[in-house]
């Protein structure tokens, strides 16, 4: 049985919180990047590696009136966001 990805956050980067927003700085190329709430949400959910079906359920019990077709699409954008600068990382 193949193991199922696991997303987390790569160790380098810097979090720093100012107020309830989350600017996170990449180690190798110091840039800064912002995250928007959905960003936020799911960099705190990633504090412990998990797979998208793990992001998932969490998401759909959190919003069990929308649409679990929406609720996937959207947290595929937000992780494609985190994974693209190299913030999350595949494990």
């Amino acid at each position: 049985m193949a193991e199922e990805t696991r997303y987390g956050r790569n160790p380098g980067v810097t979090e720093t919180i100012v107020d309830s927003e989350i600017f996170l700085v990449d180690p190798d190329t110091q840039e800064v990047f912002y995250l928007d709430e959905a960003g936020t949400a799911l960099w705190r959910l990633i504090e412990a590696p998990q797979s998208f079906d793990e992001f998932l359920a969490v998401y759909s019990a959190a919003f069990p009136d929308i649409d679990p077709g929406r609720i996937e699409t959207d947290l595929k954008e937000s992780l494609d966001k985190l994974l693209e600068p190299g913030l999350v990382v595949v494990f």
